[in-house]
């Protein structure tokens, strides 16, 4: 990589720095729950990076990350709990990718700051969905991920709320669905966006100059999930509060 197209990724090392850190943090809360990577990371890119730079990006970490952990994962996998929300949210991608041509990036931006910080909000205060749960919540939940994911990197939310609140879930099972449904929308996604040849090299050397990094996260945080389960809720509650202040500082800038 040549200096003048380094300059043109990262204004300064600092930037690379600070971008680095937090993609070695996304990584490992992904890692060790399952979801949050896109959480973490698409705030923060969006402040340095195109709405459709920033969103592949995302996906094409968080791909490789997926594939990574594809082997811990398949065995306890609940093929029935991913087709059920994976099926819709293949109708959801298009409308986000056509949305993230359509959104002016300072909005798209704000939009993101919103969704980050109102979820780890409704879950730090310890919100959960007792609702009626069938076809048609399936539906809306995988049809809004799907779109979520496509338009801003950030299709967890939805997911997150309808599951998590379901007490008949193991923390094994509930992490391997994440992990694998993830991989399968993203790779959808991925594909919509070559299709409308939305992927370029900037956006490819972008995540190679992030993979090492990641690579390091999924480690530790793989690490974290086997051994510190028995602290698992204050590692939640600290990435909850980390993902608040960063979806609030979003929606300000």
């Amino acid at each position: 990589m040549t200096v003048d197209l380094w300059h043109q990724l990262f204004p300064s090392i600092a930037v690379f720095i600070w971008l680095s850190v937090a993609v070695l943090i996304a990584g490992t809360v992904r890692s060790f729950t399952g979801f949050g990577g896109g959480l973490v990371l698409a705030p923060l890119f969006s402040l340095f990076m195109a709405p459709a730079d920033m969103v592949v990006v995302v996906l094409l970490l968080n791909f490789v990350i997926s594939l990574q952990t594809l082997p811990q994962t398949w065995s306890t996998t609940n093929w029935k709990m991913v087709w059920s929300v994976s099926i819709p949210a293949l109708v959801g991608v298009p409308l986000g990718v056509w949305l993230i041509e359509w959104l002016d990036p300072i909005l798209m931006r704000r939009f993101i700051g919103v969704i980050v910080a109102g979820l780890a909000a409704i879950m730090l205060i310890g919100w959960q969905y007792n609702g009626a749960r069938g076809k048609f919540q399936d539906w809306f939940v995988g049809l809004t991920s799907g779109a979520l994911t496509a338009m801003a990197g950030v299709g967890g939310p939805p997911l997150v709320l309808y599951f998590l609140s379901d007490k008949t879930i193991t923390p094994v099972v509930l992490r391997s669905f994440f992990m694998m449904f993830f991989a399968f929308i993203q790779l959808s996604t991925m594909a919509a966006f070559l299709y409308q040849d939305l992927i370029n090299t900037k956006q490819v050397l972008y995540s190679l100059s992030f993979m090492p990094v990641y690579f390091l996260s999924a480690v530790i945080g793989s690490y974290l999930f086997r051994r510190a389960l028995n602290r698992a809720g204050l590692i939640k509650r600290l990435s909850l509060w980390f993902l608040l202040i960063v979806g609030s500082v979003t929606i300000v800038i």
